[in-house]
């Protein structure tokens, strides 16, 4: 099994950025495509009607915070690789799977850890200033990240018989969008002009179709 996975390794030195962006060593069929395209925005749109509902306001002015961010990307990876896994061929059913875990854990993760500090800092008077926050935005990013590659490895690999996918500087680049919600936690001025929380729907839902498309 191992000597077979390592033959099918993608060959990062050709189109590198596109390799650790959509882990595929082919390219994807028109009908895989269609299939996750489909169950992404099904799995983006659904969540939001509901919490939309609850916070009794329109789609698009939802106030998103973690509770939201993990509803919508779950629910967005979850409908795409449904929709790969109905389409695409038996072989590449593990890698997606595999994948989504991985986009689940990043675009979550450091999220997480995000909210946990700031909630910190806010309860703590030494803490809560601009530069304490400033730095544990960057730790939250970057530390979220790692372990996030971490827990995919063990939940995707409990028994550790693959190789680790490794998270490099090119991985988190190409995956950097997976996390924007930690720039929404923290209200950076940029993020708050652009309203970047008004993409992190589309966000959520291109992190799924990457991982439905995947194999």
């Amino acid at each position: 099994m191992l000597s077979s996975l390592q033959s099918n390794k993608i060959d990062y030195d050709i189109k590198t950025y596109k390799s650790y962006r959509y882990h595929t060593k082919e390219k994807p069929s028109n009908k895989t495509k269609i299939y996750s395209g489909i169950g992404a925005v099904a799995g983006t749109v659904i969540p939001m009607f509901m919490i939309a509902k609850k916070q009794k306001v329109s789609i698009f002015k939802i106030d998103y915070k973690v509770k939201e961010m993990i509803t919508t990307s779950l629910g967005s990876i979850v409908g795409a690789v449904i929709g790969g896994l109905l389409a695409d061929k038996k072989e590449n059913k593990t890698q997606k799977i595999h994948e989504g875990v991985f986009q689940f854990m990043n675009a979550t993760i450091p999220t997480v850890i995000t909210g946990a500090m700031f909630a910190l800092c806010n309860k703590v008077k030494a803490l809560n200033n601009v530069p304490t926050k400033i730095a544990g935005t960057g730790i939250s990013l970057i530390g979220g990240m790692l372990l996030a590659a971490k827990l995919s490895n063990k939940i995707n690999d409990p028994q550790d018989k693959i190789p680790d996918r490794k998270l490099t500087i090119k991985d988190a680049v190409a995956n950097a969008d997976d996390a924007l919600g930690v720039l929404v936690l923290a209200k950076v001025p940029i993020a708050q002009r652009l309203q970047i929380d008004k993409t992190l729907p589309a966000v959520y839902g291109w992190c799924g179709y990457r991982a439905g498309i995947s194999n």
